[in-house]
């Protein structure tokens, strides 16, 4: 299932339940059940009675619901007090609330790869000696 809206917002409302890759240009709100891949350009908003089993790729998003899958976050990811995430979370800035639930790996603002860690650790023991 494609979706090619520039502007405005795609509504996955509850009791739908969409199967497959879902690609959109504009902002999208899901409410309902989703299985597979979700992708933005625009703002994502799970809301809290939503169920995903999904790899998830925004600009920015705001997750309130349950969610099973990597979500890949561009700019800024808003985690409410009552969502619930299994899989591994990227983004550039976050906020989480209290009471919100991650179960994976949460890498925020600039990442860094295993090689550059290693440089950086042998320049500080070379410091220290």
């Amino acid at each position: 299932m494609q979706n090619g809206v520039s502007n405005g917002m795609t509504v996955i409302a509850k009791g739908v339940k969409v199967e497959g890759d879902f690609d959109s240009q504009g902002d999208v709100m899901i409410e309902g059940q989703v299985n597979g891949h979700v992708s933005t350009n625009g703002l994502l908003t799970v809301g809290n009675e939503a169920r995903l089993k999904a790899d998830v790729s925004a600009a920015n998003a705001v997750i309130a619901g349950d969610l099973e899958g990597t979500v890949n976050v561009s700019g800024r990811l808003e985690l409410k007090s009552t969502a619930k995430i299994q899989g591994d979370v990227t983004c550039e800035t976050a906020i989480v609330e209290a009471g919100a639930a991650l179960n994976g790996k949460f890498m925020v603002g600039q990442v860094k790869t295993p090689s550059t860690t290693r440089q950086n650790e042998a320049k500080n023991a070379s410091k220290e000696s």
